[in-house]
């Protein structure tokens, strides 16, 4: 049923966009809509909004939102130039195929909580998954979270079995090709429904999982003003949010064709302005992106999952595009 509505989703979308589209400014008209990508996940979910309102055309842009039902579709859409920009989690930008062209200009919220390690009836602790099998998408933000939880319960690798399973299908994973495995709202929320348990999420690894916006560099460099135009909205949008939950909540609810009582933040933080320019001061604590940013990339490389590791500077970390 999800999926269906997805895809239903998606065809609003591309339709909202083109109409949308059809009488632009001419300083619009002169060029192409900026291309953004997304999955679903509440902390995103502030696209929806600024859509309703109106904020790209407030302040100037044309967007064209690009929706995947798969999260780790928008990593090679956004490496090979198919998308000018995209909403990931931090890790996943410095992969390969994404970090060697594309930066962080702003972080969207934090994980505390709504990313989750769910497991089947009867596991109710991580030590309990010895010799079980855990679902996760290799190489991203969600087994860096797994060897956090198995470091942090004296396990190791060799001790379970890591099975491929996109965050999508998790719940239905569960406790047929899996005992336990990675996902976050709202689909860990329909895994607990069908009598899975969470036993080990993102609140206990405070500050490690970001999620951000990433753009490639030639848009950065040849449409600077669109991407500050982008940016202003999507703040906007947030702040509207922050202000007007019940309203926000409609507009997002009615977008995906859910129940109002399905929208939630729970264990998410929303990132506005200030946030934003809090987080991108250089440090080691966990309220800076540096933290995480610098955590992630030693896990990467010490894994092999990269083959370059990048420098975290400014350049891939670029906070000159906020308002």
């Amino acid at each position: 049923m999800l999926s269906k509505l997805l895809r239903i989703f998606s065809v609003i979308l591309i339709t909202a966009f083109i109409l949308s589209a059809c009488a632009p400014t001419t300083s619009q008209a002169e060029k192409p809509p900026l291309r953004v990508g997304w999955s679903l996940w509440p902390g995103w979910y502030p696209m929806l909004i600024a859509q309703e309102k109106g904020l790209f055309e407030k302040h100037g842009v044309v967007v064209e939102i690009v929706f995947y039902e798969t999260y780790k579709d928008t990593m090679p859409a956004l490496g090979s130039g198919l998308l000018d920009g995209g909403a990931l989690a931090l890790g996943d930008v410095l992969l390969d195929d994404v970090s060697e062209d594309n930066h962080i200009v702003l972080v969207t919220d934090g994980s505390n909580g709504a990313d989750q390690v769910v497991a089947a009836p009867g596991i109710t602790s991580p030590k309990d998954l010895r010799g079980k099998r855990i679902g996760v998408q290799a190489g991203t933000y969600g087994e860096i979270l797994v060897q956090k939880m198995l470091d942090a319960n004296g396990l190791t690798r060799s001790d379970i079995t890591l099975v491929e399973v996109p965050v999508e299908a998790i719940p239905d994973a569960i406790p047929g090709t899996i005992d336990a495995g990675h996902t976050y709202e709202p689909y860990a929320g329909q895994a607990r429904e069908k009598g899975a348990n969470p036993i080990f999420t993102s609140a206990d690894t405070p500050g490690l999982l970001l999620d951000v916006f990433a753009f490639r560099s030639s848009v950065l460099d040849e449409r600077p003003e669109d991407v500050k135009a982008f940016i202003a909205a999507w703040l906007e949008a947030v702040q509207f949010w922050q202000d007007n939950p019940v309203e926000g909540n409609e507009i997002i609810a009615r977008a995906l064709g859910l129940q109002v009582t399905d929208i939630s933040l729970e264990g998410i933080k929303l990132y506005g302005l200030a946030d934003n320019k809090a987080a991108f001061q250089k440090g080691t604590e966990t309220t800076s992106i540096y933290y995480p940013a610098r955590t992630e990339l030693q896990f990467l490389s010490d894994k092999g999952i990269i083959s370059y590791p990048i420098q975290i500077d400014e350049h891939f970390l670029n906070p000159s595009f906020l308002p």
